[in-house]
């Protein structure tokens, strides 16, 4: 079955720029209502950060996660915030149709946009990824390989944005068993199983890097930033947030580019799947 709620979308946004909102811990440090005219793309449990930052909503809104099952421990929690995120009129939200029973059993929220085609080519071990992993044509078919960025980006490239800039896509992740004390994300209480943190930390990179091949096969041009406060993922260019926002200047702050790389230096080792 084919995507044919991303049809519309093809191009609908050539030539403009698009912030991708991460669920990094740095987001609890980044001021979201300054993006409040721009086209932004958001994920998972993004609404735990609405109250902080009143004046902004998503443009975009993604979801397709395991989480929000009720044999996970937070699947209540995360299903709740998810309703919070789909049910803001200002937003479309974009969700994967495997999740509906547990989201909207009752059709509360028709506006959703639910996608059915969505695949998960997995990673090895070491978090190696497919070159398959970034579908060019979501119509047909969309692909996770363990992460909603995954989809984002896959969404950029069908909408056509000319600029993307990522927010809150720290990496460094430490291992955590969904506890209430999560060191993971912008809120201690969001909970999310990182049984193997060196898997996700290359899976993860992997993931932008596969994507930043791509948008240059494409030969249009698309320039990618990271923006994001504190990060270590250093497949693009590092720039000043606020700067970029505000006056639109790429200032590339080299010190933390060379820190970045400087952590995928260090000795990985890797103990199975996660």
């Amino acid at each position: 079955m084919k995507n044919m709620v991303f049809e519309n979308y093809k191009n609908k946004h050539e030539g403009e720029r698009v912030f991708i909102i991460a669920n990094g811990p740095s987001l609890k440090d980044t001021d979201l209502d300054i993006l409040e005219n721009e086209v932004t793309i958001a994920m998972n449990r993004i609404s735990l950060i609405y109250d902080k930052n009143p004046k902004w909503k998503p443009t975009y809104y993604l979801f397709s996660s395991t989480n929000v099952r009720p044999d996970k421990p937070w699947g209540a929690e995360w299903t709740s915030s998810v309703r919070e995120a789909i049910s803001k009129e200002e937003t479309t939200s974009f969700v994967a149709y495997q999740f509906k029973n547990y989201i909207d059993p009752t059709n509360q929220f028709p506006k959703v946009k639910w996608f059915s085609s969505m695949t998960e080519t997995k990673p090895t071990q070491e978090g190696i990824l497919s070159d398959s992993s970034f579908s060019t044509d979501i119509v047909e078919s969309i692909d996770k390989s363990g992460t909603t960025m995954n989809l984002a980006l896959q969404l950029c490239y069908h909408m056509g944005f000319s600029e993307i800039v990522i927010v809150g896509a720290d990496l460094g992740w430490s291992k955590d068993l969904g506890t209430k004390s999560d060191p993971n994300h912008f809120v201690e209480s969001y909970r999310a199983d990182i049984p193997k943190p060196e898997k996700v930390n290359h899976q993860m990179r992997n993931v932008h890097s596969l994507a930043k091949k791509r948008f240059s096969e494409r030969g249009c041009g698309t320039k990618i930033y990271n923006a994001s406060l504190s990060t270590v993922l250093d497949v693009y260019p590092i720039i000043n947030y606020e700067k970029y926002v505000s006056k639109k200047e790429v200032l590339v702050e080299e010190d933390r580019v060379e820190k970045a790389k400087s952590f995928w230096d260090r000795p990985h080792q890797f103990q199975g799947d996660a």
